[in-house]
C-alpha cells in the first residue's frame, strides 16, 4: 500500500531538483571566458551574421560556444523565450542546445561540438570525403530536421537560413541543422 501524500512528488527531493535542470544549463560569463581562453582567436572556429563561435572545454566535454553579436535579441526576456522554444525541440538531425549565458549585454549559447565541422567545409575541402551515399544521407537527414521544425514544432519554426554552413556533421557524418 502506498502511504505517500497524493500531493507529494513521486520523485525524491534531489531527483526533483535535478529534473528541473534537464535541458540547457545556465553558465556564468566567467566560466565561458575561461573555457574559451578568454575568447581567444586560437579557439575561433566560425563566424556568421549572428556572432562568433569558439571551441571550448567545458565540464569535461568539447563544446561550441556561440557569442551572439546581433541586435535581434535585445533583452534577457527575448533570449529566455528563444531558449524556452529551443529547449523543447529534440530531433536527431538538429543541433542540441547544451547551455546558455545571459550576463548583462553578453548573450551566449553552448552547443554540442561536431568534429567534422560544417557541410561547407567538406564540400570546399581538398579531400573528397563525401561519396554519393554520404551526400544522400546528409540531404535526407537535413530535410528530416527541417521537416520537424516546419511541421512538428509548436509553434512552427521556419529556418530561413538553410545553407551548407548551417549543417554540421557528427563523427559518423550524420547531419545536424543549426
Amino acid at each position: 500500500m502506498d502511504t505517500r501524500d497524493p500531493n507529494e512528488s513521486a520523485l525524491s527531493p534531489s531527483a526533483s531538483e535535478n529534473y528541473d535542470r534537464i535541458g540547457p544549463k545556465p553558465y556564468s560569463y566567467g566560466e565561458l571566458a575561461k573555457a574559451t581562453g578568454l575568447f581567444s582567436h586560437n579557439n575561433l572556429i566560425g563566424r556568421g551574421g549572428f556572432g562568433h563561435v569558439f571551441k571550448a572545454s567545458l565540464d569535461g566535454e568539447t563544446r561550441a560556444i556561440k557569442r551572439l553579436d546581433y541586435p535581434g535579441i535585445e533583452s534577457e526576456g527575448d533570449l529566455e523565450r528563444e531558449i524556452m522554444v529551443v529547449k523543447s525541440i529534440s530531433h536527431k538531425n538538429l543541433v542540441e542546445l547544451v547551455g546558455y549565458c545571459i550576463d548583462g549585454a553578453n548573450r551566449l549559447l553552448i552547443l554540442k561540438y561536431f568534429p567534422n565541422g560544417s557541410l561547407r567545409s567538406k564540400l570546399d575541402g581538398k579531400e573528397n570525403v563525401l561519396d554519393w551515399k554520404k551526400r544522400m544521407n546528409i540531404a535526407i537527414g537535413s530535410a528530416r530536421g527541417l521537416e520537424y521544425l516546419h511541421e512538428h514544432c509548436e509553434p512552427k519554426i521556419i529556418h530561413l537560413d538553410i545553407k551548407p554552413d548551417n549543417i554540421l556533421l557528427d563523427e559518423h557524418f550524420e547531419p545536424k541543422v543549426k
